[in-house]
């Protein structure tokens, strides 16, 4: 995933002449609250990621969110909202397909279109999240999400609708989901206490798992049923659910520390870069993630081809191998916070990514002499994948939200956004280059190790000790 009130704006004065030594006294009290910040990670962090929860936990935590009205509301809110949106996801390419007979290369710039803005605005949302309070900026997204997208079946209806219109609904809706989900990463430590960010974390992982798995076949009856153009307004529909949910809340929010000061853009993004940069134990997640996300990306394209083409499945078992790693995100989010009470937060995420990377291997390993045992061993690495990743992934935001400063949250979000996405692309060009260049299991095959290898690094990097008081998970 608005209400920017102007803050994108260099507020600093930029090109204006700064009194003498005033940028260089800056710089010095950047760098002296970078190494503040940094030290309070690591004074935090052990005690967070070795710990389980105890006796000493606040009732309100051992009582569980279901206990919490406000975070039902917002976990209420965005599992309608992310149902729509997986309905919006398959009825844009089918709009451009059916309707307006688009062509491969207009497919391309649509799909271009929708993550771009994650490239082009993510760090501007970091910066925007640290200044104001989040929650008015997610209900603006929300809304403004809800507008933009009647535009396509308005256009539909009165004829003038353009595959150029499509692109530029995904690109605008694109720039506030980037600042939705910066800034509601960097809210949830506001509405939760630390001991139930693993919680809070997990139930809206699971929503985003049911969304997964139930959304694309929702998207494909309401498509069938009103038309693509039209079954939008349902995901229209879900975000003014979920901006209404949002209202409803009523744990106060603090106003930002810093809100109202004029500062450079710049030197904001700048803080949060050397904040997560500066942090061993946040660089060293970022950077493992990223290996992930580039690896990963190269299965996403090369495995479709390689189950039809070599393993003979068709599009029912290829459907069903897909669906299953969404029901085993869903088992990883259910199972997330009894790993983190039984082994601790650091642990639990250490063997999540360690399982994730691991179970990637039995996809090249499938066998193709007979389809009903390829098809169970592909669901069985799928499921373990999807399970471990998002184990990683709860855990791993947990972290960064109970140790990073509230006035850097959003900024720090961003980053670890900014760049475990900017891989993504790269992920799927060596993914072609590699199929054509060794074959399609010879691919995955090498994906594979590359991932089981990222893992290994991880789990026995200082990192990883630190993570787990000294144990291996």
């Amino acid at each position: 995933m608005s209400s920017s009130r102007g803050v994108l704006t260099d507020q600093a004065g930029r090109g204006r002449p700064h009194p003498s030594g005033s940028a260089s006294d800056d710089n010095a009290a950047d760098v002296r609250a970078g190494a503040r910040d940094s030290s309070k990670i690591r004074q935090q962090a052990p005690r967070l990621l070795t710990r389980p929860p105890g006796p000493e936990s606040t009732p309100v935590a051992r009582r569980g969110l279901w206990h919490h009205r406000d975070f039902r509301r917002l976990w209420g809110g965005q599992t309608v909202a992310l149902l729509g949106s997986r309905v919006t996801e398959l009825a844009l390419p089918l709009t451009a397909i059916v309707l307006l007979d688009a062509s491969p290369a207009q497919l391309g710039f649509l799909n271009a279109a929708q993550y771009l803005p994650v490239l082009c605005v993510t760090l501007f949302a970091g910066v925007i999240a640290d200044r104001v309070r989040r929650r008015p900026l997610m209900i603006g997204a929300n809304l403004g999400r809800a507008a933009i997208l009647t535009v396509v079946p308005l256009l539909a209806w009165l004829g003038g609708l353009s595959v150029g219109a499509l692109c530029a609904v995904a690109f605008a809706t694109g720039v506030l989901t980037a600042q939705f989900d910066v800034a509601y990463q960097a809210y949830l430590p506001s509405l939760v206490s630390k001991e139930q960010l693993v919680e809070g974390n997990s139930k809206l992982q699971g929503s985003r798992s049911v969304a997964e798995s139930a959304g694309q076949g929702l998207g494909g009856t309401l498509i069938q049923v009103l038309t693509a153009p039209f079954a939008i307004l349902v995901d229209c529909l879900g975000y003014l659910v979920a901006a209404v949910a949002l209202l409803r809340i009523r744990t106060p929010e603090e106003r930002p520390a810093r809100a109202g000061a004029r500062r450079s853009v710049r030197k904001d993004i700048a803080e949060g870069l050397r904040m997560t940069l500066r942090s061993r134990l946040l660089r060293v997640i970022m950077l493992h993630a990223s290996w992930y996300n580039l690896l990963w990306d190269v299965v996403l394209v090369v495995f479709p081809l390689y189950a039809i083409r070599v393993l003979g499945l068709g599009p029912a078992g290829l459907g069903l191998v897909v669906a299953a790693g969404s029901v085993g995100a869903l088992g990883g989010s259910l199972a997330a916070r009894g790993l983190g009470e039984r082994l601790g937060t650091g642990p639990a995420m250490v063997l999540g990514m360690a399982v994730a990377s691991a179970a990637t291997l039995l996809v090249p390993l499938a066998p193709n002499a007979g389809r009903g045992v390829g098809l169970a061993v592909l669901v069985c690495g799928y499921v373990l994948n999807g399970a471990g990743i998002a184990v990683f992934n709860i855990h791993s935001i947990a972290l960064r939200q109970a140790t990073v400063p509230v006035e850097l949250i959003g900024r720090v979000s961003a980053t670890f956004r900014f760049v475990t996405w900017a891989v993504i692309p790269a992920g799927g060009l060596l993914g072609g280059l590699l199929a054509a260049a060794v074959g399609l299991r010879a691919t995955l095959l090498v994906t594979a190790v590359g991932l089981s290898a990222g893992a290994l690094a991880f789990v026995f990097s200082r990192t990883a000790r630190q993570a787990t008081g000294g144990r291996t998970a």
